[in-house]
């Protein structure tokens, strides 16, 4: 069987690297696309992947957006039908569900975050069974056009996926003249992505200054927050990819605006605070309400609680992997339903009323409650 994998950010070649192995070991063709965007080729390449560039990221404004999809859409849907997969697999991806669905290959879509609803407009309605986190309310994947009867929550999270044959190396440290366990990791704001409508400064700008003690490994996202960062001493900004999950493993603590790496950094027991100034996913509010992650936007607090969980550190990543080890991989989830498809031509989804008698709707609710609740 051909499986098409589109990758569009950097974090999903995390997220796919063991669906993609574990597919070459079963005998499965893979057939992998990606798009200028973000050292994306870069880190393919770390992993030696094969590999097919097909357009680029549209940057901020909606024109730009608009344009880019539209082009790549059009390229894939050239390649796409010229290589004729048997099914196709995404993590929001804005073109592959839309390309697929046009050519009527089956497809299986992971979707993590309920607050891109433009983005998730262009995804849900097309794909044929959709993955998500059981801490999502599914009303809100509803209200973006997801099948009620094509979807399975996932009692996780994406990025244990990301630790897929994962083994720790120092090498990195040494890259950057660090010593284990004696330093921050730090990740700025998603500022170029469509949900993000924060302040062009960094909640971290402020946060620094207050832990200039120990030495921050910092990873902006653009030219522009790179700028703003060089004026601190205790700042590292690597300039080239590294190994960031070793990076996250020897860390004594993850301070981040985003996610990705927030969730990476709890995946690997490390203790990991969020300072991301918009409206919290369910992932991340569901991490808080374990007790595995701490937010605020207010500098002090973080700088207090930072140095909290530096002093406790021990105990509190027992904790954090103590609770982790009760989740549901993804990459276990996707492939089965891979093997699913292979064996019987259907995925392991139940219908809406099937699976709440089960007890398996994991994040779904009424559709009535949902309803009122918004009203």
């Amino acid at each position: 069987m051909k499986v098409w994998i589109d990758i569009t950010n950097a974090p999903h070649v995390h997220f796919f690297k063991g669906v993609i192995r574990e597919l070459e070991k079963a005998g499965h063709e893979v057939l992998l696309t990606t798009r200028e965007f973000d050292g994306l080729t870069g880190i393919l390449d770390m992993y030696g992947f094969d590999y097919y560039v097909v357009g680029k990221h549209g940057g901020a404004t909606l024109e730009g957006k608009l344009l880019a999809s539209s082009e790549r859409m059009y390229r894939l849907s050239k390649l796409i039908i010229e290589e004729k997969p048997d099914l196709a697999l995404y993590k929001h991806s804005a073109e592959a569900p839309r390309v697929a669905f046009g050519l009527q290959i089956p497809s299986i879509g992971f979707v993590d975050n309920e607050t891109a609803i433009g983005q998730n407009k262009l995804i849900l309605p097309y794909t044929r069974l959709l993955l998500f986190p059981k801490a999502i309310d599914a009303y809100e994947l509803f209200r973006s056009g997801a099948d009620p009867n094509g979807m399975r929550p996932v009692n996780g999270f994406s990025e244990l996926a990301h630790l897929y044959g994962f083994r720790p190396e120092a090498r990195v440290l040494r890259e950057l003249g660090l010593r284990k366990n004696s330093y921050i990791v730090m990740r700025t704001e998603p500022i170029k992505a469509n949900y993000f409508n924060g302040p062009e400064k960094s909640v971290l700008e402020d946060v620094i200054p207050l832990l200039s003690e120990i030495p921050i490994v910092l990873f902006p996202r653009t030219k522009e927050q790179r700028e703003r960062f060089e004026r601190f001493d205790n700042v590292i900004m690597p300039e080239k990819p590294v190994d960031s999950l070793s990076l996250l493993y020897y860390a004594r603590l993850m301070i981040g605006a985003g996610g990705t790496m927030n969730r990476e950094a709890i995946a690997l027991g490390t203790p990991t605070i969020s300072t991301y100034p918009g409206r919290l996913l369910a992932v991340t509010r569901w991490l808080i309400e374990k007790g595995v992650k701490f937010h605020s936007t207010d500098p002090v607090k973080v700088a207090r609680m930072a140095e909290r969980m530096m002093e406790m550190n021990g105990s509190y990543r027992a904790y954090i992997r103590s609770v982790v080890s009760g989740f549901e991989n993804p990459m276990d989830v996707i492939l089965s339903e891979i093997e699913a498809y292979e064996e019987s031509g259907a995925f392991r989804t139940l219908k809406i009323e099937e699976a709440s008698e089960a007890g398996d709707l994991g994040g779904y609710v009424g559709l009535n409650e949902g309803r009122n609740e918004e009203e």
